[in-house]
């Protein structure tokens, strides 16, 4: 026990189902450990020797990207099994259920399927080069509305924003840049997070929407309150802030590739974010 310090790795000898664990804090008395299979939990000294886990045995996604000891108190940790039991409640078969794919995945699928045929590559540049840019703006409104992903609301200040004909030609450079640009990910997103800005636009959903739309296999669409929500139960830090952000989106990135990791590893098999995103979002409304 004298080895144990802060962030050491350890099992629970007599207590194999709550896994691997993360030291939080220790005292004379007491040491707290936050366990993948049943989170935190205070231990006296006195009651029990922790095994140092080691090389291979030590590794977790979950406990590389915990949240602060300070958060946990009154969080109510799903673990993984947990999350999965109660999705497979709602949709016994999965992420084939038909009610599943009518509620959760056809929208975005077709609006998929029209982004790559409106706002393809070759299209795009196109439309752009002869200055049609309210075009670019009607054909991403076309694809917005057929998702369920914006509330009223939020869809009356996208579809006000590109009314504007003077930011018709910001939205649409910034969208093809954004979806096709020649610099990283990460440069072509933070551009286009002064577009929005410039367009008074900058929220988490427009920021997202259409890069998760175009590229549903690797790209993640956030809606603030149910990711929070989702992350805070999960355990995991998402380092958020309300501004459109790289490190947070990365952090959420992370966070969905876990989750898909996690899910194929107990046998269901998400076809992309689509999925997955649904199955975090069950977390996060509960």
């Amino acid at each position: 026990m004298s080895d144990l310090s802060q962030g050491v790795r350890v099992f629970h000898p007599n207590q194999k189902g709550w896994g691997l664990g993360k030291v939080l804090s220790v005292t004379p008395d007491n040491i707290d450990v936050f366990f993948v299979g049943t989170g935190a939990k205070r231990l006296s000294k006195s009651f029990v020797q922790l095994e140092i886990a080691e090389g291979a045995a030590a590794k977790d996604r979950l406990l590389d990207n915990l949240i602060e000891a300070s958060q946990m108190s009154g969080t109510g940790y799903v673990t993984t099994a947990m999350a999965i039991e109660r999705f497979l409640e709602s949709y016994p078969e999965g992420f084939s259920a038909p009610r599943f794919l009518k509620d959760e995945r056809e929208a975005t699928v077709s609006a998929h399927q029209f982004c790559v045929q409106l706002l393809g590559e070759a299209e795009l540049a196109e439309l752009i080069a002869a200055g049609r840019y309210q075009d670019v703006c009607d054909r991403a409104r076309h694809v917005e509305s057929m998702t369920t992903l914006l509330t009223k609301s939020e869809k009356t200040a996208l579809y006000g924003a590109l009314d504007q004909t003077d930011n018709q030609k910001l939205f649409s450079v910034g969208l093809a840049n954004l979806l096709y640009g020649s610099d990283s990910e990460e440069e072509c997103f933070k551009s286009f997070v002064r577009v929005l800005d410039l367009l008074e636009i900058n929220r988490w959903q427009y920021a997202t929407l259409f890069g998760f739309i175009r590229f549903p296999q690797e790209r993640a669409f956030i809606k603030p309150t149910v990711t929070q929500n989702a992350a805070k139960s999960l355990c995991w830090r998402i380092n958020y802030k309300s501004e459109p952000n790289v490190r947070t989106y990365a952090a959420v990135l992370r966070l969905y590739h876990h989750v898909r990791t996690s899910l194929v590893e107990e046998g269901l098999m998400p076809r992309d974010l689509i999925d997955v995103q649904s199955f975090v979002w069950s977390v996060g409304r509960k």
